[in-house]
């Protein structure tokens, strides 16, 4: 039986997401991305700070970071229901030219944020309650339609948030930052090779050199199974059962989280916490 329940309609970058229980995701944000809830509630975690947002509010998450959703049915029983519009790079390139920006310059907590709590307002109802009327009716909005609305959700977020030209309409690639911070922040998401080069900054080729370099050689993939492994063997010591351990630090699979683990340790980890000088 399905834990959840998920219906998704695509018009390239409007989508809605519905569930009838509790639904938790991690993935990478590409694209800044406009949400709002229109039951239930959406909580946003990052490296940062964690966000919840309920019926009628909204958020606005900036591009190029990891972000951990939790989307959970209203308390009356109502589904998790929630609109997204994906505000791309291009489209923000070419309205640029045709509105004119506020200069208002970031403050070093906006310049940091990764998401933005947008309260009840009645521009952005008006703009979601319009989005919406496309799915209760079945009928998708054409490009044209998507491209207005999306120049209209601009609009609103320089209306309520003049501050946010300056995350908008930021198209610099991030800078190469410190790779070993990184990888022992994020070693435990599901990220391909491409996106761990992305998010520091690196092409694929230089990030393989920076990263031999700076673990001794030793792969990426190599080094990512090795500290998920050890990580492991924290939590299994400190009596966490392995059906929990295997999800925590990255794994997918709890026979292969097994045989890696044997195959590190020597052991199986149902036997990690009653060997308490093992060494690794």
């Amino acid at each position: 039986m399905a834990k959840f329940k998920i219906n998704e309609g695509n018009v390239e970058n409007f989508f809605c997401c519905t569930t009838i229980f509790d639904r938790i995701c991690e993935g990478v944000v590409d694209e800044h991305i406009l949400g709002f809830v229109l039951s239930g509630e959406l909580t946003l975690q990052t490296k940062e700070k964690k966000v919840n947002i309920r019926n009628g509010e909204a958020v606005f998450i900036r591009r190029n970071h990891l972000v951990t959703k939790l989307k959970q049915p209203a308390k009356n029983g109502q589904p998790f229901k929630g609109l997204f519009l994906r505000i791309n790079v291009p489209f923000l390139k070419s309205i640029s030219k045709q509105i004119v920006l506020p200069i208002h310059p970031l403050s070093d907590s906006l310049s940091n944020s990764l998401h933005f709590y947008l309260p009840q307002h009645p521009f952005l109802t008006g703009l979601f309650q319009s989005l919406d009327a496309y799915f209760t009716t079945g009928q998708l909005p054409s490009p044209t339609i998507i491209e207005t609305k999306l120049k209209e959700a601009v609009l609103v977020l320089l209306e309520l948030k003049p501050q946010l030209a300056g995350v908008l309409f930021d198209f610099e690639e991030p800078w190469k930052i410190d790779l070993r911070e990184f990888m022992n922040r994020n070693y435990t998401c599901d990220l391909t090779l491409e996106q761990l080069a992305h998010y520091t900054g690196r092409s694929l080729s230089v990030f393989k050199r920076d990263f031999a370099d700076t673990f001794e050689g030793e792969t990426p993939a190599r080094w990512i199974i090795r500290r998920r492994l050890e990580e492991a063997m924290i939590l299994l010591k400190k009596g966490v059962p392995a059906s929990s351990v295997y999800l925590k630090v990255g794994f997918k699979n709890l026979s292969h989280f097994s045989t890696a683990f044997k195959r590190q340790f020597g052991i199986l980890p149902t036997q990690a916490k009653s060997i308490q000088n093992l060494y690794f």
